[in-house]
């Protein structure tokens, strides 16, 4: 009784010096790679500026203009977590330490789900060291995006299934309900999100538990419902993602839509893509590739086996192998539904659950390897945190990036927003590629420009937005060079230089309105 009870004690004090020495690795690693600066893809500024919409009583709205227009451009799962701390500060610092707290949350929500499917602890831990040097998933802990929230309730959805009581009649396991909130609240964060309910509906089917992947079905669509009534009450619409299904090129619109033959071709090329490039190329430290060209030979062999060893981890994964393997398998179809070059983003937040599944893979090959050569009956994990060292270079390439000065591109783009804040009215309604970035600065009503090769049409949408001022910078966006800079070389006399940065040359220009009301209506 005695050394049942000292054995307990020790695998509880090895427990919490797993769970120590992650907290530590966790901020040693994050202060090295962290980046203080607002991240220049705009995307991070839309989801603070929804966060301050909430947080200042505006419901889910545009605060960029006068209006407060009601927004469903993106799902409001994220702004709604970055609101809290946007109550307090307005700080990018905090919204960026929140993140990191979702990263570490996430991590030992694995561990313990590693746990749970008798696999050593020690394993586990060396599972989410490697997960956590992961540098596509710090890139995407250290800014304003939605990537990190999504994996935590990912991880949470996961935990809850692990944790319910098979022996208990489901609808008396507060887990159950759980699961099902996490993963619509996953839902909520991004679109995509629906490849976990179907992993999750999946793994009942294949458990075959009727009832419950009825009731998971029913409970997840019910915690949509809200959201639903909300876009319809508002006459926003359905969701953008639904219409980038079928367009050629979202930042073409002239080229209009796909058939759905192209549909399907475009699918199965993007579908191609994540096994055979994104995947390596995000979980193996030294695979680079080239996505603009096809798959060599070489990159598929290197794709098989990588999969061939996932699928073996996941298979340890006892009954949740499947919600794994569907995960996976419904992410990269959600993923080769989309028209954007995608490359491996939107991955981010499965690649955790993929390193796990790898590492799990890995011990599993040796030990029976060593088992079959007859060396050993197992391995020790811990020849496995090795791998780790294999991160540096990647982790080090991402520091210099997170730490290097902004460019003087967007520097310009800055010091003409900030110049707007200054020294122009509060109401002075601003046109700009990345109007979002460019608010952040201004703090002004700003709008984009129409994306059309008809100039005339472009400038009469600046007269029905109220334009006062219009930006031309050089980000580098082909939509300036294409739409907005031929409208302003075809009418000079509508748009009068105001501010003029040279290196690269940037513009605040005038919008004479009047005189193009004048001219075109």
């Amino acid at each position: 009784m005695k050394e049942i009870k000292n054995n307990s004690i020790k695998k509880s004090y090895r427990l919490w010096v797993y769970i120590a020495s992650t907290i530590i690795l966790f901020i040693i690693v994050f202060a090295y790679i962290f980046n203080s600066k607002l991240d220049l893809n705009g995307d991070n500024c839309e989801y603070y500026l929804m966060a301050t919409s909430i947080a200042g009583g505006h419901g889910y709205s545009d605060i960029t203009n006068e209006a407060y227009n009601p927004v469903n451009g993106f799902p409001p799962g994220y702004p709604l977590l970055m609101s809290v701390i946007r109550i307090f500060t307005d700080s990018f610092f905090f919204q960026k330490i929140l993140n990191g707290l979702f990263l570490l949350t996430s991590l030992l929500l694995l561990f313990f789900f590693i746990r749970k499917n008798k696999l050593p602890d020690s394993l586990a831990f060396v599972a989410i060291v490697i997960a956590l040097l992961n540098s596509r998933v710090l890139h995407f802990a250290t800014i304003m995006m939605s990537e990190t929230s999504f994996f935590l309730f990912s991880a949470l959805s996961l935990f809850f299934l692990s944790k319910m009581n098979d022996e208990k009649p489901f609808w008396k396991d507060r887990y159950f309900y759980f699961a099902i909130l996490a993963t619509a609240y996953c839902y909520h964060i991004r679109t995509q999100g629906i490849a976990l309910a179907v992993a999750i509906i999946g793994f009942f089917l294949f458990t075959k538990r009727w009832k419950q992947t009825l009731a998971f079905a029913g409970g997840f669509v019910v915690c949509l419902i809200p959201w639903i009534v909300r876009n319809k009450i508002q006459n926003l619409g359905q969701s953008r993602y639904l219409d980038m299904v079928a367009i050629a090129n979202p930042w073409r619109p002239e080229e209009g839509a796909l058939s759905i033959g192209e549909v399907v071709t475009r699918f199965l090329d993007t579908f191609k893509m994540l096994l055979t490039q994104a995947v390596p190329n995000s979980i193996l430290p030294y695979f680079s590739v080239d996505y603009s060209s096809s798959t060599t030979w070489s990159g598929w062999l290197i794709a098989i086996i990588l999969v061939f060893i996932i699928g073996i981890g996941m298979w340890q994964f006892g009954k949740y192998k499947y919600v794994l393997l569907f995960y996976t398998l419904a992410t990269f179809g959600v993923i080769s539904l989309f028209s954007t070059p995608s490359e491996n983003r939107y991955i981010t937040a499965l690649l955790p659950f993929l390193e796990i599944s790898l590492i799990a893979g890995i011990y599993t090959l040796c030990c029976w390897s060593v088992r079959r050569l007859k060396i050993a009956k197992t391995v020790s994990p811990w020849l496995f945190i090795l791998l780790a060292f294999f991160s540096f270079p990647r982790l080090n390439q991402l520091r210099a990036q997170n730490t290097m000065p902004v460019p003087s591109n967007y520097r310009h783009f800055f010091t003409i927003a900030k110049a707007v804040h200054k020294q122009l009215p509060a109401n002075t309604v601003v046109c700009s590629r990345k109007p979002s970035l460019f608010y952040m600065y201004s703090q002004s009503p700003v709008c984009n420009y129409l994306w059309t090769t008809d100039n005339e049409a472009l400038i009469k949408n600046l007269i029905q937005s109220k334009v006062d001022y219009v930006v031309l910078e050089q980000l580098g966006y082909s939509s300036t060079y294409l739409y907005l800079y031929p409208a302003i070389q075809n009418h000079p006399e509508l748009f009068i230089p105001v501010i003029s940065l040279k290196k690269p040359d940037t513009y605040l220009l005038k919008f004479d309105r009047k005189k193009a009301i004048e001219k075109f209506q």
